[in-house]
């Protein structure tokens, strides 16, 4: 029932902002679906468009579901393509991650909604081995990586070294079968990797975070992108602001500690 209501009240909300939703189909040069890129994380979002942050980006555009049209890539191919493509944005990749990732210097390319989580990235060690507290202890280790997330540049004091695999399921599977030293995961949503594999969560330090970054849509500077961050940000807040995405995401199976973590305020 709390479901259903939920529900109908993110359809009215859709069906009281048509103003918005206008301007948007009318920004850009043709009526065409906004291209949304997202990347092949693992769980989180898989390529059948299943996945945590592929029903939070459906669930917060519930009823806009003719703006825009989804295409799965790989992470480091989902940075090129809104960079050199004409795809019009990138989801759930902050601004500031793709220009640094990218060694982009155009800043104003891009504009960035407001987040639907805020992540932080941990060092989880594998298992029996010393916690990774700081950047000293990094000296020589073998960090795991994702293909494109680029970290090196977080730990250029450290010495550390990278091993670049393709997926959160991939970091997971290296790290436990003791082929390298840690593995660099983001909260909340590692912890659905560790679920699907049914394992432990690796050893981790809470108190060394070494980034924090917004899960947000990022595209290019332009009206029909504009238009379409406003359209996102405003249903995020509205959702954010009423319980609803919260709701959703525990009821995904993020237990409820975590969500509240890394979950931005209103204000945010």
């Amino acid at each position: 029932m709390v479901k259903s209501i939920v529900r109908l009240c993110a359809v009215c909300a859709a069906l009281f902002m048509p103003a918005t939703g206008a301007v948007l189909a009318a920004s850009g040069s043709d009526d065409k679906p906004v291209k949304v890129i997202m990347p092949l994380w693992g769980p989180s979002i898989q390529a059948d468009g299943t996945g945590m942050f592929v029903d939070i980006f459906r669930f917060v555009l519930e009823g806009h579901e003719d703006q825009y049209e989804i295409e799965y890539v790989s992470y480091d191919k989902a940075l090129r393509l809104l960079l050199y493509s004409d795809a019009d944005c990138a989801f759930p990749i902050g601004r500031s991650s793709i220009l640094v990732s990218m060694k982009h210097e155009d800043p104003e390319q891009l504009i960035q909604s407001v987040p639907v989580l805020v992540s932080r990235t941990y060092l989880f060690s594998r298992p029996g081995m010393p916690l990774l507290s700081d950047m000293p202890s990094l000296e020589g280790k073998l960090l795991i990586q994702i293909r494109g997330e680029n970290y090196n540049h977080n730990f250029k004091t450290s010495q550390a070294r990278f091993w670049n695999v393709d997926s959160e399921l991939d970091k997971v599977r290296v790290l436990l079968e003791g082929r390298g030293d840690a593995m660099l995961g983001s909260m909340p949503e590692i912890m659905i990797s560790f679920r699907k594999l049914g394992v432990e969560v690796p050893p981790y330090d809470p108190a060394f975070s070494v980034l924090d970054y917004d899960n947000a849509i990022t595209c290019r500077n332009t009206a029909r992108g504009r238009d379409f961050v406003t359209l996102f940000s405003e249903r995020v807040s509205e959702t954010l602001e009423d319980g609803s995405l919260r709701k959703m995401i525990v009821e995904g199976g993020v237990p409820e500690a975590i969500v509240d973590a890394f979950l931005p305020t209103v204000a945010d």
